[in-house]
């Protein structure tokens, strides 16, 4: 896990309540981590997954709702 102190950047993504009811589910069951954590071990994870298969991107595409 990355040392808070070292965190200098930050960005904001909106997530729908299934994303946050996993997340807090998680943070349920691993109380050492918070739930900011688990959300940049998640990202950290997922990228590493897109870089080696970029198409996964598009799997299970929910479809967007119109403006």
């Amino acid at each position: 896990m990355t040392n808070d102190d070292t965190l200098s950047r930050q960005i904001a993504i909106r997530l729908d309540e299934t994303d946050i009811s996993r997340l807090d589910a998680l943070a349920e069951r691993i109380p050492i981590a918070s739930r900011n954590a688990i959300a940049r071990a998640a990202l950290r994870i997922g990228l590493e997954q897109l870089e080696k298969d970029p198409t996964l991107l598009f799997a299970d595409k929910k479809p967007r709702r119109k403006r």
